[in-house]
């Protein structure tokens, strides 16, 4: 087994927080890339990974995962002590559905604010929309504030835990940082719960 990420990159950092979170992440073995100099897109790993995304788990009997969420859920197959992704049916549904709902709501516009309009991404994304990049931030503002009244409602993402929901949604406020996008200032429910989950030891880092 070989798990191929980038630091500071929110899909890799997603399974490197769950993995920190698991107590497994230092005995994992892993190769690191560099995607500013687009290592991800070299032969050798688009091998691997054909369309080219990071991270990408690459298993003992040849085959390859390449979905964060998937990678995630496999090592929590592997290893299910903490639980991050439910006990049962049902709890896993819940929790399934608030992480997609960060995910596809918040996670995905930051990344589209970003790549459409950061100087930085000219190379990687061809062409970039100034439009499109408007547009997604719009929808971050209006997606942070339905997540801060939730944690108004509720102690973590995904309901009375700690979960991957909560990982998520920590590695998307570290995302936005790169667009000077940061809504706990401005919203105290999410600030709140974004101090403790800097306190917990397999996110500080």
């Amino acid at each position: 087994m070989k798990l191929h990420y980038a630091m500071m990159a929110p899909n890799p950092d997603r399974v490197r927080y769950f993995l920190q979170e698991k107590g497994i992440w230092e005995q994992t073995p892993k190769a690191e890339l560099n995607i500013i100099k687009q290592d991800h897109r070299k032969p050798e790993y688009l091998a691997i990974s054909p369309l080219g995304h990071v991270p990408a788990l690459e298993l003992d009997d040849g085959a390859t995962l390449t979905e964060s969420r998937a990678i995630c859920s496999y090592f929590e197959s592997l290893h299910p002590e903490p639980n991050l992704m439910g006990l049962d049916g049902r709890e896993r549904a819940i929790i399934e559905m608030w992480d997609r709902r960060v995910e596809l709501s918040y996670m995905s516009q930051i990344a589209g604010w970003f790549r459409n309009g950061h100087p930085a991404m000219a190379e990687l994304e061809k062409p970039q929309s100034a439009e499109w990049s408007e547009i997604c931030q719009g929808r971050a503002r209006k997606a942070i504030a339905f997540f801060n009244e939730r944690l108004g409602a509720s102690p973590y993402v995904a309901g009375q835990r700690f979960t991957i929901a909560d990982i998520t949604l920590h590695v998307a406020l570290g995302f936005g940082r790169v667009v000077k996008f940061r809504p706990w200032e401005e919203h105290a429910n999410l600030n709140e719960w974004r101090d403790r989950m800097i306190a917990r030891p397999g996110l500080a880092k």
